[in-house]
């Protein structure tokens, strides 16, 4: 028997998708399942948008590479706050892509303001049949754009704990991240997770809670007509899940962008998503229960205990 879902047969051609997540929530799974879709991976950054891997070879490209902050192959950007905070001039990119009136938030950990007729002109030259990854809570300008522009959105979700753990581990691996050096001088891994799961000030920075995350993140699914998933369904056996969850969420997100699969390529699929990514680390579900402390239960119950709830990965504040 083969998949029920609808639509055309090949992404060639086919919808301009953004790829939405909470840093250290899947992100790297989801884009590989969209690349086995056939779908381009783009690099947001730079001059303009180009498919990954695409580099020119002339001396004014490389010089200009190396002014806006060149990266190495697979060091892809997307959107977030670093489009005008990071690269060799942030006080520049943040004059240039700033500008106007009108203002669209990007991030979720230390979310900033852009320029709307920027990230419209910038979205506005993404090849169709292209993926742009994101780390943005919802905001009713920035749905507004893609909607306009006929991106489809999907984003992933992962248990706020696993998150919590995999962004301090992360960010501690990361010394471009604006934060690093005042997050690194937090006294031990015990504080960075901490902080992680409660947010504050490092510096002139201030980084929402696990809660506040999540909250601005979920109004996606519920206003802005994305196709939301969870990496716990999506991981598969390979990272502790299970088969049948990753096969029903393959199908949903390929319906979700119009493209139709038989069983034997949701099978192929399936097989080729664990465990690649530049920044994977671990990927298994649970996680978490290694490496908290009693402290750190104590401060997720505190500050998104009703969100566990509600997302579904606790039954009461009781675990």
């Amino acid at each position: 028997m083969e998949t029920e879902v609808v639509g055309i047969e090949s992404p060639v051609r086919g919808p301009r998708i953004l790829a939405n997540s909470i840093p250290k929530s899947g992100t790297h799974l989801l884009l590989r399942l969209l690349t086995l879709l056939d779908f381009d991976l783009v690099d947001f950054g730079g001059l303009r948008p180009r498919p990954v891997g695409e580099r020119g070879s002339g001396r004014v490209d490389k010089l200009l590479r190396r002014l806006t902050g060149a990266r190495e192959p697979g060091r892809f950007l997307g959107i977030g706050p670093h489009l005008v905070e990071s690269g060799r001039f942030p006080q520049m990119r943040r004059v240039l892509r700033t500008r106007g009136p009108e203002k669209v938030t990007v991030g979720v950990e230390f979310p900033r303001e852009i320029g709307r007729r920027w990230l419209e002109g910038r979205l506005g030259r993404v090849p169709e049949g292209a993926v742009v990854s994101a780390h943005c809570v919802y905001s009713p300008g920035f749905a507004g754009i893609l909607r306009e522009q006929g991106f489809r959105v999907v984003c992933i979700l992962r248990d706020p704990r696993d998150t919590a753990l995999s962004h301090m581990h992360y960010l501690k691996s990361l010394p471009r991240h604006p934060a690093y050096r005042e997050y690194m001088s937090l006294p031990g891994d015990h504080e960075r997770l901490m902080f992680s799961i409660r947010g504050g000030r490092l510096g002139r920075h201030v980084m929402r809670s696990l809660e506040e995350r999540y909250r601005g993140f979920m109004e996606w699914e519920e206003e802005g007509g994305a196709l939301m998933v969870r990496f716990e369904d999506l991981v598969g056996p390979k990272g502790g899940g299970s088969g049948e969850a990753q096969r029903r969420t393959v199908v949903r997100v390929a319906g979700h962008l119009g493209i139709r699969l038989d069983d034997e390529r949701v099978e192929e699929i399936c097989e080729g998503l664990f465990g690649a990514g530049r920044t994977f680390r671990r990927g298994r579900r649970g996680g978490w229960r290694e490496e908290f402390s009693a402290e750190h239960v104590e401060a997720v119950k505190e500050v998104a205990g009703d969100l566990l709830v509600d997302l579904g990965y606790e039954r009461d504040r009781r675990w």
